[in-house]
Formats: C-alpha cells, sequence, structure tokens
C-alpha cells in the first residue's frame, strides 16, 4: 500500500509523516510511506491546502494533521 504525504516540508507536514510511518509501522505488513514536496505534482493531484495524505492514489485527508489511529484505520479498511 502506498502512502502519500503531500506538503513542502513544514512542521505540520512532518508532524503527518511522523504519523503516517508510525501508522504504517503499527499496521504491519507492506506499506510504503513517501514524501512528495514538488508542488506541480500536488497542483496536478488537485491538492489545494496541505499537508495532504493519499492512500493507493486516493485523496483521504488535505489541509490538516491527520493523527496515527487515523491513518492506522484507513490502512485496516
Amino acid at each position: 500500500m502506498l502512502i502519500e504525504v503531500f506538503g513542502p516540508g513544514c512542521a505540520k507536514c512532518q508532524t503527518l509523516e511522523r504519523h503516517a510511518r508510525h501508522a504504517a509501522e503499527q499496521a504491519g505488513g507492506d506499506h510504503q510511506v513517501v514524501k512528495v514536496s514538488d508542488h506541480a505534482v500536488m497542483a496536478a493531484r488537485g491538492i489545494l491546502s496541505t499537508p495532504a495524505l493519499a492512500v493507493d492514489g486516493h485523496l483521504k485527508f488535505q489541509g490538516r494533521v491527520a493523527s496515527s489511529d487515523e491513518i492506522a484505520a484507513l490502512l485496516k479498511g
């Protein structure tokens, strides 16, 4: 499962990335967390507000820091 964290590298983006990595570790299995900071890529994906998170190409959160538990629930789902 591919987990993408979108953001320029601000504190909130870094926190979301930490939460995503923690959720992936807790869920076990084959999860890959990737940080995307390219503005052109974010625009092409329709991301208007960061931080944002996508799971397997589907945007799940935008403009807020999701908790590890929220992300873990997506990974189980």
